[in-house]
């Protein structure tokens, strides 16, 4: 990561960085949330993979105050597919997916063994928490999140791998990961010809196994 966005004092997800308008959300943010100082380093991205540098100005203003950086996307994106499940709340995967490094994220639709629907609440909110989490990671590429996707049609996706312990070794040539409720999938839902991959040697709750799956399929492709 470029030093001045791991170093700087707070990132913003703004429509156009060629000029820098503050939202009444991110002034307050900015200064009444961070209380951040004039002079301190702001950066400032379009969620597109460019990026400046911008600087506190006083009490309550901010200013450009380096060029436009831009930001070659990956060679290849990473997903991972997930299953709301009763007591736990997906906003905090979603959140916790995108601070690691997830390009795709796929919500999916309640399944046989998990009950859970997506609650309304996500579809209204998942705007703001895949900004704010890409504030706080500093990422500059948003990725892309849906909510509310069929199982059937994600595992008619090129290359997609569901996540089992008895499945093989994670590898780079993993690039989809489809991780289902605690007690797996009905074996009607997924078909045999589905890949399965290992993601640890122990059975998780489905929001670690999801986190989990994630961190290290980022860990993978950013060894390459």
């Amino acid at each position: 990561m470029n030093p001045l966005l791991r170093n700087s004092a707070a990132h913003l997800v703004l429509d156009n960085i060629t000029t820098i308008s503050l939202s009444d959300t991110d002034a307050h943010h900015l200064f009444r949330v961070l209380r951040l100082r004039d002079g301190q380093s702001v950066t400032a991205t379009d969620g597109a993979g460019r990026w400046r540098e911008c600087r506190v100005v006083g009490r309550d203003g901010i200013e450009i105050s380096g060029a436009v950086v831009v930001e070659n996307p990956k060679s290849s994106s990473i997903g991972i597919a997930f299953v709301p499940v009763k007591a736990e709340k997906p906003e905090a995967t979603v959140r916790q997916l995108v601070e690691v490094g997830i390009d795709t994220i796929d919500v999916l639709l309640p399944t046989k063994r998990a009950v859970a629907a997506t609650r309304d609440r996500l579809h209204d909110r998942i705007h703001t928490i895949v900004h704010e989490a890409c504030m706080q990671s500093r990422r500059v590429f948003v990725p892309q999140v849906h909510v509310g996707v069929d199982l059937a049609e994600v595992l008619g996706r090129a290359g997609v791998s569901v996540a089992d312990p008895e499945g093989g070794p994670l590898s780079t040539e993993h690039q989809y990961i489809v991780v289902g409720p605690e007690g797996g999938f009905d074996p009607l839902e997924v078909p045999e010809t589905i890949a399965k991959v290992s993601i640890g040697p122990v059975v998780m709750r489905a929001e670690t196994a999801a986190l989990v799956a994630g961190a290290r399929l980022v860990a993978l492709h950013e060894r390459q």
